[in-house]
């Protein structure tokens, strides 16, 4: 702009040496030269004003969006620059369509010139009209002009395209902006759906603390419980002489095995309807989340159930270390009575003999029931394995949503780098607009001195034409005057002949 600023004042200059040093000519001069140094400050405040405008439409896109929705995009143009007025608006739509009217016609002469000058001056507030002003200013000044040689209507012709290629490029331009701003809409859509994805994955992300948590509870319990059956087993070598006693123990084991087993059995069938929830997982997300969370409900329930069997344990754990206790004491008071009824008694020996291979038969018994006992652990630890798995499987649908998520990434910086470009690309077509519009202010000047040119060859022939009509008046009048010696001539040589033959 700056650039063309100094072209100007420079053609400026070298108009007013060029022309005739007349007085009016002069006083226009300064009144030029203060216009065109005001547009120049109009331009720049314009474009400050468009950048500053730009960078905080640019930040508050994603805000505006999300608090008052999506509209149109002349209403979003509208609500993002509330501070412009309607005529600067449209303006900046027109993308810098701004200039002073420079018309130097020669019918108008310079009254019209100035006066064009000033009406400039005075619509500046209104410049996205003042191009078409000036396009129909200067058409009715071309027209109006003399056309005597066929070099102006060829340039007329050579504007009027260079008027349409500009009013094209402008057409282009808003057409490049509604992209820009339907990018921006899409940029901004964007980052709402990876702010939701980023909410979803730190819940998916909470969820699997928590079952790691669970997890690790599941894992101390089943450590107790190895360490309870260790407790077991010492207390089923201390207690070989009271087994007798243990026999309602030993029922109620049995009940509680069975109710382990159709524990088992429910979460069978839990897993299968898990694995078939993950079938489903793998087509839509949000019914994963559902059935995440009523999974997690049943885990709760599960972990409840086994607190309480755990409590449950331990409670007998209580009870079978007293009745340790009192068995080890009715063990001493019994070798007591052993040894005394060994020395009262031998007799009775057989019979203690025959009781204990009864004993005996009945601790392989319950050594059979330690062993099932381990098959329910091993059945325990295979429910925990496969509990393991579908932790696995949840880590890995955590990864690819975190792969989804860079992906999601990685299309906002691909959609960035597309917004730059067609930025990069407005501010082209905006400086080629602003040079067509130079190369057709240039055309417009060289326009006005070819019709100067044109006048100052038609006086020239029509000077000459004068000339060459005086030469021809010359050339007739001696063209008679040897007309008439010729006549003269001859007929002074007819009578003298006739004389002549007279004579003879």
């Amino acid at each position: 702009m700056d650039h063309s600023v100094k072209r100007m004042l420079k053609l400026i200059e070298e108009d007013g040496n060029s022309l005739t040093k007349s007085a009016p000519v002069r006083q226009r001069k300064p009144e030029l030269i203060a216009n065109v140094e005001e547009f120049q400050q109009m331009y720049r405040l314009l474009a400050e004003r468009y950048d500053h405008l730009t960078k905080e439409l640019f930040k508050s896109i994603p805000s505006l969006l999300q608090v008052q929705g999506l509209g149109n995009s002349e209403s979003s143009y509208d609500q993002d620059f509330p501070l412009l007025t309607p005529d600067v608006k449209q303006g900046l739509h027109k993308s810098g369509r701004h200039g002073v009217g420079l018309d130097r016609s020669p019918s108008s002469g310079g009254a019209s010139s100035a006066l064009s000058l000033k009406e400039g001056n005075e619509s500046s507030s209104s410049s996205s009209s003042l191009s078409d002003s000036e396009s129909e200013s200067f058409n009715s000044s071309v027209n109006l002009g003399p056309r005597v040689n066929t070099d102006s209507q060829v340039l007329q012709q050579k504007i009027t395209e260079l008027e349409t290629e500009l009013r094209a490029v402008k057409d282009e331009l808003r057409t490049r902006e509604a992209d820009l701003e339907q990018e921006k809409i899409r940029g901004v859509e964007l980052q709402m759906q990876i702010t939701k994805l980023g909410t979803r994955v730190s819940e998916a992300d909470n969820k699997v603390v928590m079952l790691l948590e669970e997890l690790e509870v599941i894992t101390e319990s089943l450590k107790a419980s190895t360490e309870d059956a260790n407790k077991l087993h010492s207390l089923l070598e201390v207690s070989q002489e009271e087994i007798a006693l243990l026999e309602v123990q030993l029922d109620s084991e049995k009940r509680h095995v069975l109710g382990l087993q159709e524990r088992i059995e429910r979460y069978a069938a839990d897993i299968s309807d898990r694995d078939h929830e993950n079938g489903e997982l793998k087509l839509a997300l949000y019914d994963a989340q559902e059935q995440y969370s009523r999974e997690k409900a049943q885990l709760q329930s599960d972990i409840l159930s086994m607190s309480n069997e755990q409590a449950y344990l331990n409670t007998r754990l209580k009870e079978l270390e007293l009745r340790g206790k009192e068995l080890e004491d009715k063990i001493v008071l019994r070798e007591a009575e052993n040894t005394e009824m060994e020395r009262l008694h031998a007799a009775q020996e057989m019979t203690l003999q025959g009781e204990i291979n009864r004993l005996k038969v009945e601790l392989a018994e319950r050594r059979e029931h330690v062993e099932v006992l381990n098959k329910d652990f091993d059945r325990f630890k295979l429910n925990y394995d496969m509990l393991m798995a579908e932790k696995d499987g949840f880590s890995a649908k955590v990864n690819t949503l975190m792969a989804n998520v860079s992906s999601r990434d990685n299309q906002i910086q691909e959609m960035e780098r597309h917004i730059h470009q067609l930025h990069q690309r407005h501010e082209e077509l905006i400086a080629g607009s602003e040079s067509a519009q130079k190369l057709v202010e240039e055309l417009k000047l060289r326009i006005e001195e070819l019709q100067k040119e044109v006048d100052r060859q038609s006086v020239l022939i029509m000077d000459g034409a004068e000339e060459k009509r005086e030469v021809i008046r010359q050339l007739c009048f001696s063209l008679e005057h040897y007309r008439s010696g010729y006549q003269e001539l001859r007929q002074a040589f007819v009578s003298n002949k006739r004389r002549v033959v007279m004579a003879a």
